[in-house]
């Protein structure tokens, strides 16, 4: 669901989240997307949450607006996200491009939320990338290697005291409800080998030459061209339009 500040909020997530009791489903809110500090929605996710009975997932994505509130009200709302037991999703790239965008002037903040505040007080946090290619974000390659590279950056979380790695990998696959995995005997053979020697060297560049290795078998180094991708989307959609009722 998309939020955004109005007068029957409330009544409307009590009864989203009285459907979702009902149905055993989880839920996924966009939510605090402006740099408008009097939108609080996270904070009414989370209310309306602690007043269910709901205890599947619910994720909340952007969260812009958290780090353009004072600190009191920010303080307020991390404790009721905590003990909401909701997740939090940042979107770095593309909050990076939409907030603060205006035709004559430069931005002057970055558009992301306060992804150190919220882990510092418990909050799972996870990285993402909202949109590729589209009206939302012109750019992006489905990549979650460029999702981390460039959250270190934007983000600051280099020269911190919190091992941020868990948020590209097993925070999201938590979220998503994927089973946990790692590199021990019995595992399944899938990882990504890259050309570096540390964390670092794996930053540093797009690692276009990466390995990815599926059920133990090495898929191919070289990317697929815009080209082949474009004639997939294209084939996919005409599949779709002829499934379609008329």
């Amino acid at each position: 669901a998309f939020l955004y500040p109005c007068p029957d909020l409330d009544t409307a997530l009590d009864a989203l989240f009285q459907i979702a009791t009902e149905r055993n489903l989880p839920l996924d809110f966009h939510l605090d997307e402006t740099s408008d500090p009097g939108s609080a929605c996270l904070a009414a996710v989370a209310r309306a949450r602690l007043r269910s009975n709901h205890d599947g997932p619910v994720v909340c994505g952007h969260c812009c607006s958290l780090a353009q509130q004072d600190a009191e009200e920010v303080e307020v709302t991390l404790a009721l996200v905590r003990d909401a037991a909701l997740d939090v999703v940042s979107l770095p790239m593309c909050n990076l491009y939409l907030q603060d965008r205006a035709t004559e002037t430069t931005p002057h903040w970055r558009g992301i939320t306060r992804v150190k505040e919220l882990a510092k007080a418990g909050i799972r946090v996870s990285f993402a990338s909202d949109n590729t290619r589209d009206p939302f974000y012109a750019y992006g390659d489905l990549d979650m290697v460029e999702v981390m590279r460039e959250a270190v950056r934007i983000c600051h979380l280099d020269h911190t005291h919190r091992t941020w790695l868990d948020a590209f990998g097993p925070n999201p696959a938590a979220v998503c409800g994927f089973p946990s995995q790692g590199l021990h005997a019995g595992d399944p053979a899938d990882f990504v080998l890259f050309n570096a020697r540390n964390l670092n060297e794996i930053l540093a560049r797009p690692q276009s030459d990466r390995v990815v290795v599926r059920h133990g078998r090495a898929t191919t180094r070289s990317l697929c061209g815009r080209a082949r991708i474009s004639f997939r989307f294209r084939a996919l959609n005409r599949t779709q339009s002829a499934g379609s009722p008329a």
